[in-house]
C-alpha cells in the first residue's frame, strides 16, 4: 500500500505544469528571435540565423524562414554605388540604340552588327564593307558609316578595342607580309579615324589577330567573309560598376 501510495502521490504533482510552461516560453523565445531577424535588413546573418534555427528544431535541408532572396521589412535605400550602376546601364542602352540607329542602312544590309555581350558593347563590321581586298585604307564609302560611330563614341567614355581579323587566305604583298599585319594596320586605321572624330587616344587601343580567331568555318566563301572583320569593343571605364 505504500508504494502504491507513492506511486499516486507522483503522478498527480501539482508542479507537472512547469513542463507544459517552460515548452510555452521557449516557443515564445523562438517566436521573438524569429521576429528580430524578419527587422535586420543584413541579409548574410539573416540566413545564418534561419539556418541555425533549421537545425535546432530538426528541420534539414533549409532553415525556417523563407528564402525570398531578400529580407523582409526595412529595405535600405539605394546608395551612390547602385545609383551610378543604373546610370551605367541607360547609358550602354542609349549607346546601343544611337549607334543602331547611325548604321542602320548596314546592319539591314548584314554588314554590320551591332549588340551587347558579356565583353561590353559590339560593333562588328565586315571588312569586305570597310575595305578592298589586302588594302588598310577605307574604301570611297566607308568612311560615312566609320565617322558616324567615332562621333557617337566621342561623347562617351568607354574604353574601345579595335580588333582586326583576316581569313585564312595567305597574303603577302609589298604593304603586308601575311595577314597579321593586314589585320593590325586595319585596326589602326579605324583607331585613327577614331581619333580624328573626337575620341581621345587614351581610350582607343588596336590589335590586329590575323586569321587565328575565326567565328566560321574557312571552307566556305561565306565563311571566309565573315572572318574578315574589324571589331570596335567598348567597355566600361576601370571602377565603373
Amino acid at each position: 500500500m505504500r508504494h502504491r501510495d507513492e506511486g499516486t502521490e507522483d503522478s498527480e504533482r501539482p508542479d507537472r505544469w512547469l513542463i507544459s510552461y517552460a515548452d510555452f516560453i521557449t516557443l515564445l523565445l523562438a517566436l521573438f528571435v524569429v521576429l528580430y531577424a524578419y527587422s535586420q535588413v543584413n541579409e548574410g546573418k539573416y540566413r545564418a540565423l534561419s539556418d541555425a534555427l533549421g537545425e535546432a528544431f530538426g528541420r534539414s535541408g533549409g532553415g525556417l524562414l523563407p528564402a525570398t532572396g531578400r529580407v523582409v521589412g526595412n529595405q535600405p535605400a539605394p546608395g551612390p554605388a547602385d545609383s551610378h550602376a543604373q546610370q551605367r546601364i541607360r547609358l550602354r542602352q542609349q549607346t546601343l540604340g544611337h549607334l543602331r540607329g547611325a548604321l542602320r542602312t548596314l546592319i539591314e544590309a548584314g554588314t554590320v552588327r551591332v549588340e551587347e555581350t558579356p565583353d561590353g558593347l559590339v560593333i562588328d563590321f565586315s571588312a569586305n564593307a570597310l575595305f578592298d581586298t589586302g588594302v588598310a585604307e577605307p574604301a570611297a564609302g566607308a568612311r560615312e558609316p566609320l565617322v558616324a560611330a567615332a562621333r557617337l563614341l566621342a561623347s562617351t567614355d568607354y574604353r574601345i578595342t579595335l580588333e582586326g581579323h583576316t581569313d585564312d587566305a595567305p597574303i603577302n604583298t609589298r604593304a603586308f607580309a601575311s595577314n597579321w599585319e593586314l589585320s593590325a594596320a586595319r585596326a589602326a586605321t579605324v583607331a585613327r579615324l577614331f581619333e580624328a572624330e573626337g575620341v581621345a587616344g587614351s581610350r582607343l587601343t588596336a590589335q590586329g589577330f590575323g586569321p587565328h580567331r575565326p567565328v566560321a568555318a574557312n571552307t566556305t566563301p561565306e565563311g571566309r567573309a565573315r572572318n574578315r572583320r574589324v571589331m570596335a569593343i567598348l567597355k566600361d571605364p576601370p571602377g565603373a560598376p
